[in-house]
């Protein structure tokens, strides 16, 4: 049996590496990297000096989960101040969110994500931008990409925000509204992404010139960039 003693205790790496070869994700040729790498470079002794490369050996990417409650919250919905105030917004009201469930063919991150006690997907506390609106007059000119920045900040120090905003893009038709192909355009610019999957792919397109800018999706979108 093959071990190596350390200081204070001692690694058997035969029994290692068949504990490892259970997961299902790292290939033979891993296996005999992290051998040949413990037997080499004594990597549990307190002396190693720097820490192990990323590349010592390749894992499968884990997605990561969503958190597990032990309870049933109540959802919230409220007045959020943001603190925002700007003349030449026409609109920008916020509202406080939490709990509510992730909706229909929404498939939001798992930072965005809790799971109840009953199993059901729910959404954890966010900044809900429930409406913007920036007058003709000053559109186009970075204003709703600084306020959104700003507002990554506010939702960043909520207490359990964690700088999550979530918004629904949907067109507004009025004569004194500003005239843009569709606001989904303006939203994924700074940082934000649909929900639905399916809508990122068409707005790919959109970007890539296949498909022409009014036909740009709308629906349920996140902030990303957390």
């Amino acid at each position: 049996m093959s071990k190596k003693q350390f200081t204070g205790f001692s690694i058997n790496t035969e029994a290692m590496i068949k504990s490892i070869s259970s997961i299902k994700n790292i290939s033979y040729k891993a296996l005999k990297r992290v051998q040949s790498f413990v037997l080499t470079n004594n990597i549990f002794s307190p002396k190693l000096a720097k820490p192990l490369d990323k590349d010592v050996f390749e894992l499968s990417a884990k997605k990561k989960q969503p958190e597990v409650l032990t309870f049933n919250p109540q959802i919230i919905i409220g007045k959020f101040e943001s603190g925002i105030k700007d003349s030449r917004f026409k609109y920008f009201n916020t509202e406080y969110r939490a709990y509510d469930y992730e909706g229909y063919d929404n498939i939001f991150p798992a930072e965005y994500i809790c799971i109840d006690s009953k199993g059901e997907r729910r959404l954890k506390p966010h900044i809900y931008l429930n409406l913007v609106e920036v007058k003709p007059e000053f559109a186009k000119k970075g204003l709703y990409s600084k306020a959104i920045k700003q507002l990554e900040t506010i939702a960043l120090a909520e207490e359990g925000c964690d700088g999550r905003i979530i918004l629904d893009a949907r067109r507004i038709e009025g004569p004194y509204v500003a005239k843009i192909p569709s606001p989904s355009l303006a939203h994924w610019k700074c940082g934000f992404r649909f929900a639905e999957d399916n809508n990122n792919k068409i707005m790919e397109k959109v970007l890539k010139g296949e498909l022409p800018p009014e036909e740009a999706p709308e629906g349920t979108m996140y902030y990303a960039f957390i």
